[in-house]
């Protein structure tokens, strides 16, 4: 339980969240045993099966392919072997001929496949364990926030707290880019650059030059 979510975070949860910490635990643990590595017995059967209805691959010698089968399937439950076997042998495993035998990293690559599924649900329940109490705080927040508007004159409180908090600041009235102080202003004023506009290039075109003759 407590490697999914801490003692003490774990006494700080509601009831309902803890129901669900206990719940989670047990599928985790039904997962983990499941997962249990093989004995190497089962995996010495499994080869044996292949070898025994399908062709040796060319130029393996077959007590290499023994060690380096042993070692791609060390890892993996019992029944995921013994149900990769039977996709190999029924004829189920896509791009597979049916006539040799599948390599070890063809074989181990298709019964991980078969366990990827309960590897995939502990991981979204240990992701879920450790969101438990964030949910659980989340939830306590949101009641207290829910209580405090039902409170009578709630409202008005809030509207109080606003008035208190733009109490004095300025107002912005008039040109809000302008001067209050004239003096000010006519400063402003003088320091601007005063630009004529351009001289106009209309004489100087041949029509209004003829116009002109």
């Amino acid at each position: 339980m407590h490697d999914l979510v801490s003692k003490d975070k774990f006494d700080r949860l509601p009831e309902r969240y803890r129901q669900r910490a206990r719940d989670i635990a047990f599928r985790v643990g039904e997962i983990d045993r499941l997962l249990q590595r093989c004995k190497p017995a089962a995996i010495r059967d499994a080869a044996i099966r292949l070898r025994g209805q399908l062709r040796p691959q060319p130029g393996i010698e077959i007590t290499d392919f023994a060690e380096e089968f042993r070692q791609a399937c060390a890892d993996l439950p019992e029944w995921a072997i013994s149900e990769a076997t039977n996709d190999y042998l029924g004829g189920k495993v896509e791009n597979h001929t049916g006539q040799f035998m599948p390599t070890c990293a063809e074989f181990a690559k298709h019964a991980r496949s078969v366990v990827a599924p309960f590897l995939g649900e502990r991981a979204g329940l240990r992701r879920e364990a450790e969101k438990l109490f964030e949910r659980a705080e989340d939830e306590r927040r949101r009641a207290e926030i829910a209580v405090e508007r039902a409170r009578p004159g709630h409202r008005e409180w809030v509207r109080n707290l606003a008035r208190s908090v733009t109490a004095g600041a300025p107002q912005i009235t008039g040109q809000p880019h302008g001067a209050h102080d004239p003096e000010m202003q006519a400063r402003i004023d003088a320091l601007k650059v005063k630009r004529e506009p351009p001289p106009s290039k209309l004489d100087e075109t041949s029509i209004v030059r003829g116009a002109r003759r």
